[in-house]
């Protein structure tokens, strides 16, 4: 629900952009006119709270931890200036170890930064921020937009939890079949992703087939549970290649329509 709505937030502010006043009333008829094409149920408001929630309870995390890290390396600082002084080395050398340990820490929050909260797949934080620049793509690639096929059905069947097993299946099963450099799986809202791939680093030869088997191999897995004792779920997908400085959203456009176009033909 958090991921639909940070959607429906983009799509009423990209929709507004070319106006040059926007009235509450205005934002208001956008907004709900979105989120009812996207099919997000704004009445159901326990949900929403929820899921905003959780989105906050996780980023306050990554603040605090932020915070903790800050003022553990000024205490550090100042204790290596004295160390220094003193030309005390037995400190220094514990300084350094603890500097070390918080390097660590510091890559983590960065990754949970930067990490969808439930499938740990990149987050579109991560894509605006580290992938374009002034949403045009840095470099030359391949972008599959990917979507998955009657996913509202298994939510509406089988309940939100199993919703959200499937889509963390869904990226550890492209993280496993997809282990190569230069390859990034970002969650680009609800049940949508994206694959990106960059021309520089992947060396693998035929994409489209690779993620055409992709696509079969998935539509033949058989997940169980304690509840179910079988659900079989695929996705249907759009590629399309990019250049340095093409604009991030035309080329997604190119890629929808070639994602629908294989969401019809594989029905």
């Amino acid at each position: 629900m958090s991921n639909k709505l940070k959607e429906v937030t983009y799509l009423t502010k990209k929709d507004l952009n070319k106006l040059d006043v926007v009235l509450p009333g205005k934002y208001t008829t956008t907004f709900e006119n979105i989120a009812k094409v996207l099919e997000v149920d704004l009445e159901d408001k326990q949900i929403v709270i929820k899921d905003l929630s959780s989105d906050i309870d996780h980023l306050n995390n990554i603040v605090d931890q932020t915070s903790k890290n800050l003022n553990l390396i000024q205490i550090s600082t100042q204790n290596a200036q004295q160390a220094i002084k003193d030309k005390n080395e037995q400190s220094l050398e514990e300084i350094n170890k603890e500097l070390k340990k918080m390097k660590e820490e510091i890559v983590s929050l960065q990754r949970q930064l930067f990490s969808d909260p439930l499938t740990s797949a990149l987050n579109r934080k991560w894509l605006n921020e580290k992938y374009l620049k002034d949403d045009c793509f840095q470099n030359d690639g391949f972008i599959v937009f990917l979507d998955l096929n009657n996913f509202k059905n298994i939510n509406d069947i089988y309940g939100h939890l199993i919703g959200d097993q499937v889509l963390k299946y869904l990226v550890k099963f492209l993280k496993k079949e997809l282990s190569y450099p230069g390859v990034d799986i970002v969650r680009y809202a609800g049940d949508e992703f994206l694959l990106l791939f960059n021309r520089n680093q992947v060396t693998i030869p035929n994409i489209n087939r690779i993620i055409n088997d992709l696509q079969t191999k998935l539509a033949k897995q058989n997940l169980k549970s304690s509840k179910i004792d079988s659900l079989h779920f695929s996705f249907a997908y759009g590629l399309t290649t990019f250049k340095h400085n093409d604009n991030f959203d035309e080329v997604l456009e190119i890629a929808d329509e070639l994602m629908y176009k294989n969401k019809e033909e594989t029905k």
